[in-house]
């Protein structure tokens, strides 16, 4: 009985020592929400406001703006803070540049055979906020940081192009699509100095496009159905 109860305890011991040898598989990170870009407007949907330090509180993106900007002045001190953020790759159907054609159609009656097509397009994804149209490089990057992080450099848009061979079944249709991995944040903004002594920035969104993250590929629906574009 002791040699049965002993050679347990040694089976146990193996077993136990066998699964810890064996590593655990990685969980997947889970993959970026998708959004249509000719529909989205989440950077909108928000409004930033101020409140000065006497109290006063504005809601035009002008007077936003305005006291946003002063975070440019050496008198006035500014401090983000991050509330919220994501990612997600917004998507466009694109034109195709070379034939200047919309969807292929492959939808009357007497189609039997697929059509096989190479489409080049192209997209141009700019990065965004709710305050306006207006982007100040140094003011976003420099004294708040915001898009520093998501690679964002030189300019305010990333064009994504490319050629894509695209196959369209019988009762089907189709556009390439080009496509941006984006970083969302809602921000506040301290600001110490300036107009009344300073103010208090809340809900800033903004939208930056990632370094490398542009993406390509097929929108295909059933005839009858609806495109990204609506179409």
């Amino acid at each position: 009985m002791a040699l049965r109860y002993r050679a347990g305890i040694i089976a146990a011991a193996s077993a136990m020592a066998l699964s810890l040898a064996i590593p655990a598989a990685s969980a997947e990170a889970p993959p970026i929400p998708v959004v249509n870009g000719h529909t989205d407007n989440w950077v909108n949907e928000g409004s930033a406001s101020v409140t000065y330090d006497n109290g006063t509180t504005l809601t035009r993106q002008d007077d936003v703006l305005e006291a946003l900007q002063q975070c440019n002045w050496q008198s006035v001190s500014c401090r983000t803070e991050k509330i919220n953020a994501g990612q997600v790759t917004k998507w466009y159907d694109a034109e195709n540049t070379d034939q200047n054609v919309g969807p292929i159609e492959n939808c009357g009656s007497e189609s039997k055979q697929p059509i096989t097509q190479a489409i080049t397009a192209a997209h141009t994804f700019s990065w965004g906020w709710n305050i306006g149209v207006s982007v100040d490089l140094n003011l976003v990057k420099d004294k708040l940081g915001i898009g520093a992080t998501a690679g964002f450099t030189q300019s305010t848009t990333e064009t994504s192009q490319g050629t894509l061979t695209i196959h369209v079944e019988p009762g089907k249709k189709g556009m390439v699509k080009l496509g941006y991995d984006m970083d969302r944040k809602v921000s506040d903004v301290t600001i110490k100095g300036g107009k009344f002594g300073g103010a208090q920035i809340t809900g800033l969104r903004t939208e930056t496009p990632l370094p490398e993250g542009n993406r390509m590929g097929q929108d295909i629906v059933r005839c009858g159905q609806t495109l990204l574009n609506g179409r």
